[in-house]
């Protein structure tokens, strides 16, 4: 096990689910489970967390009703006997994720005095994937992309119920925030690319413009579960020792309990700690609330999002801390969450067996969607089936025509395609198999030499999966899915045993949604005037998604993090937006 200084080792944890033994390593664990060697623990297992979804996938009505929501009490204010110190600052930030930090090192740029707390040992850093358009990357490389119709597609994606100028904004300055990023870290040894396995369908199309940070020795596989040297871990060690190196207070184990604002004036303090040994933060200028989203919330998540109760499992590191903190307290004094209901839950195969594009059946054996879309959306429509059971069935050619998809430019996407494969380079077959024979070991895939055999061992009707697979064997042959459309090079035969069965596990990974914001980052009160000095961004911040988590740009919520963190920063220590360079787009 690594410290979190030691990233050629980054060990995962597999989430315990409903009905599959993960207790192995699994294809996707080097996104969930990169932070556990930067947290030093003595087993991956302590951080692992992933709750079981009940046996039926229906959501209850009687869940969502309630007495009254816990953030609608306004607390008493903590005595002042409790206040055992006072920290004084120009900004502080609640919360040292990407965001956080992103956020003070800008006021830091900005000549403001800053101070981080945040309640957990050490800093959040999950997955890797960053959106940012019109990067110094995108030249290098020579990729154009038409981020205005992009924008119009992720609108639409939300049916018009976000807020646009936020969106714009992002489109504007994404790719400035992500070239002062760049220069932030290369200097330090980390380089930068695009990842090359998005998704290229003509109807659930991605965009090349997700970036991700590695070190020059990494080889950007996750065999065994590790990734070496990729994603956000390096880049968040690195950005912590820029942190600490120019100064910034940073003060872990702070856990953030109350705002403190007279009335309708300005936001002055927050007060962390425990109780009777509190610490006052008091800030001259603002505080930013970077503290995530509230995906450990359950409470909150019946009330903002049911939907989400509903998944597999979810995975979230440090261990449990997303649980709407930074809402909570800002919604106590004054400020308010989105109006668009409900929110978006960033939703994905993670923990299960690769998806792939292949046939996709049910727990009757059934077929029921073209495969040829997002990982979102399988994740979505999954939950509507019988008790949310999806399997993806392949036969001993699956692999070689997953490679052979994905070189040739015709598919891909997260689960689909490999999570570091770079612009331009191949898919790595060999790893693949590798992993595939980790998730048999482990029960996420199970095979057989007959389809009847399989479908014994998936615990579906084996007359009606046998129907199945003929009716898909004849699609195949025709060229021609007349059942749900799928593209006939996507269409590949079952025939030939050993006979795959992978069980798709759909995760939650995080809520997309938050408190009301402009394009300032100010959180807003119920009618829409900010709240004085007080600031929210990454996701801890709304209205940026309505209704789903759209996947056209993978990594948005990470390039949210660093492009409004930055936003956050320069204007909450008295600068001004204009300050970043903006695309036209």
């Amino acid at each position: 096990m690594g410290s979190k200084n030691d990233d050629k080792s980054v060990p995962t944890a597999s989430p315990v689910t409903t009905g599959v033994s993960t207790t192995g390593i699994s294809r996707k664990d080097f996104l969930k489970g990169s932070a556990l060697a930067m947290l030093g623990v003595a087993s991956a297992g302590t951080l692992a967390e992933a709750q079981s979804r009940p046996e039926s996938n229906t959501v209850p009505v009687e869940s969502c009703r309630h007495e009254g929501w816990s953030w609608e009490t306004k607390p008493a204010p903590i005595p002042a006997a409790e206040i055992k110190n006072t920290i004084t600052a120009d900004v502080v930030v609640i919360g040292a994720g990407l965001s956080g930090f992103v956020a003070a090192l800008s006021a830091k740029e900005r000549g403001a005095d800053v101070v981080i707390i945040d309640k957990n040992a050490t800093y959040a850093a999950r997955g890797g994937h960053i959106t940012a358009f019109n990067s110094k990357v995108h030249a290098r490389l020579g990729i154009k992309n038409d981020y205005r119709q992009t924008l119009r597609d992720w609108i639409a994606w939300a049916q018009g119920k976000v807020k646009e100028e936020l969106l714009w904004e992002f489109g504007h300055k994404s790719g400035a925030c992500m070239d002062w990023l760049i220069d932030q870290v290369e200097p330090r040894g980390l380089k930068v690319t695009l990842w090359g396995g998005y998704y290229k369908g003509p109807d659930y199309t991605e965009n090349p413009v997700t970036h991700f940070f590695y070190k020059e020795a990494s080889e950007f596989d996750y065999k065994n579960g590790i990734a070496t040297g990729t994603g956000n871990p390096v880049l968040m060690e690195t950005l912590e020792q820029i942190v600490k190196e120019r100064g910034i207070r940073l003060d872990y184990k702070t856990k953030a309990v109350q705002l403190v604002r007279d009335g309708s004036g300005p936001v002055t303090a927050v007060i962390a700690g425990r109780k009777g040994n509190y610490t006052r933060y008091a800030a001259r200028k603002s505080i930013i609330i970077a503290t995530g989203c509230y995906a450990s919330n359950d409470e909150m998540k019946r009330r903002y999002s049911p939907y989400s109760l509903a998944v597999d499992s979810q995975i979230y590191f440090p261990n449990k801390c997303n649980t709407g903190d930074g809402h909570i307290m800002a919604m106590q004094i004054g400020g308010a969450m989105q109006r668009q209901e409900p929110h978006g839950a960033a939703v994905h195969l993670e923990s299960g067996a690769a998806s792939y594009g292949f046939l996709h059946v049910n727990a009757l054996g059934q077929r029921w969607k073209n495969e040829d879309v997002n990982t979102q959306s399988k994740s979505v429509t999954k939950a509507l089936q019988p008790k949310g059971i999806a399997w993806s069935i392949y036969d001993r050619h699956g692999l070689d025509q997953v490679k052979q998809q994905v070189d040739a430019g015709i598919a891909g996407g997260l689960f689909y395609g490999q999570m570091f494969q770079r612009m331009g380079a191949p898919f790595d077959i060999e790893m693949e198999r590798h992993l595939l024979e980790q998730d048999i070991k482990v029960g996420k895939v199970v095979t057989a030499d007959s389809i009847e055999e399989l479908a014994r061992k998936m615990d579906v009707p084996v007359d009606k999966f046998v129907a199945t697979v003929n009716r898909y064997n004849k699609l195949v042959a025709n060229k021609n899915d007349v059942d749900f459309g799928k593209r006939a090079e996507l269409l590949t035969a079952i025939v030939d045993a050993p006979f795959y069965a992978g069980r798709l596990i759909s995760t939650l990974l995080s809520m997309a949604g938050g408190l009301r914001t402009n394009v300032n980052c100010e959180v807003l009160d119920a009618e829409d005037q900010p709240v004085p000095h007080l600031y929210a961004t990454g996701a801890a911040g709304g209205d940026f998604f309505a209704n789903d988590y759209p996947t056209l740009c993978p990594g948005t919520n990470h390039g949210r993090c660093v492009t409004f963190g930055r936003i956050a920063g320069i204007v909450a220590a008295g600068g001004s937006v204009d300050l970043i360079p903006s695309l036209d787009i």
